[in-house]
């Protein structure tokens, strides 16, 4: 009976500490605020991707073909989707113009998240930015992030590479995200140090997803949650 009750708590703490690792609790661009320089879909309303017209979706899938492949598209998943129009717009603090790809102003835009895998499964999540009637905003959405049959550095050898590095090791991570890097044009795994109750700032290192460099180390004050520009 006493070895049973051993065996219990043994696969109990197993499991608590699996619950508590910190790979478990990756985050993605669609949780993010976005940087000063992207439109601010934090504040976009959120709905039912559904609702969106049929022939519109046609479009959408039209596009993403175009840009991209067939495959690419067939393993795509809508995670969430959020819309903007004048209405929302002009209740902002700050209202955003939006320009599409040839600098015309529009009052309507859709952001839709797509999952997708990288090769070992590992789960990411990038968006596209899309005019009411299913046309891409920009061209150059898909840069860096098409061929997920890219073998990526998983989310615990990240964690070794943080805490191993030489000028800043992070040995106790918090928050771990994993997102397009606007300014080193990669994909790339964001780790930031444990929250502390002394000083008011964590570090934080972003690594390269596909080679394992340490892009950048830095320190944020707490409470920030802009990385998607500025790490």
């Amino acid at each position: 009976m006493r070895s049973l009750l051993t065996a219990v708590l043994f696969c109990l703490v197993g499991s608590l500490s699996k619950a508590q690792s910190p790979c478990d609790q990756i985050k993605y661009l669609d949780k993010l605020a976005m940087a000063p320089s992207e439109l601010p879909i934090q504040d976009f309303k959120k709905f039912d991707y559904n609702e969106i017209p049929d022939s519109v979706k046609a479009r959408i899938q039209s596009e993403i073909v175009k840009e991209t492949s067939a495959v690419f598209f067939k393993e795509l998943r809508v995670k969430s989707a959020k819309y903007l129009d004048s209405a929302i717009n002009e209740k902002l603090f700050s209202p955003v113009v939006i320009y599409d790809n040839d600098n015309n102003p529009i009052n309507f835009v859709y952001v839709i998240f797509y999952e997708m895998q990288f090769k070992g499964n590992i789960p990411f999540v990038f968006k596209l930015e899309i005019k009411q009637n299913g046309e891409l905003l920009k061209k150059g959405q898909f840069e860096g992030i098409v061929n997920q049959k890219k073998k990526i550095i998983n989310c615990e050898k990240a964690l070794s590479i943080a805490a191993t590095d030489k000028e800043a090791p992070i040995t106790k991570p918090g928050a771990i995200y994993l997102y397009y890097n606007q300014t080193f044009k990669t994909i790339v795994w964001q780790i930031m140090e444990a929250d502390n109750t002394t000083g008011d700032s964590q570090h934080v290192t972003v690594i390269n997803v596909f080679d394992g460099e340490v892009l950048d180390r830095n320190e944020f004050l707490k409470g920030m949650t802009n990385f998607d520009d500025n790490p």
